[in-house]
């Protein structure tokens, strides 16, 4: 799985993450080094993110609020009012209209430039 973040002006690192993404490593390695310091610095801004368990566990609400980040309430089953599902299918094309695209996750993850987590 790859995880990134874009506003306006801003994006994340693409960070490859190995296995599923469950509410404690959604926490720990990617909103704690990439996130919520962001979203702290820039209190006009607010986290976007889909109803994934990882994002509506009890702790992770919990989490987010205890640091004073904003979350917009997301409708269930909106793939399509996404802005980063966009990006990512924009990112699958380029990556599979390479003359030999990559089959595994190393040639992948150079090929996003991409680091694993």
């Amino acid at each position: 799985m790859v995880w990134g973040g874009v506003s306006q002006h801003h994006r994340t690192e693409l960070n490859v993450i190995a296995g599923n993404l469950n509410a404690v490593h959604y926490r720990e390695d990617i909103l704690l080094p990439h996130v919520v310091s962001f979203l702290q610095a820039h209190p006009d801004m607010t986290l976007q993110h889909d109803n994934a368990t990882s994002h509506t566990a009890r702790s992770m609400l919990d989490f987010l609020k205890d640091r004073n980040v904003s979350v917009l309430p997301w409708p269930a089953k909106s793939p399509d009012l996404n802005l980063i599902e966009h990006v990512w299918d924009l990112l699958d094309r380029r990556v599979r209209a390479r003359a030999i695209p990559p089959q595994k996750c190393p040639g992948t993850c150079r090929c996003l430039g991409g680091r694993v987590v």
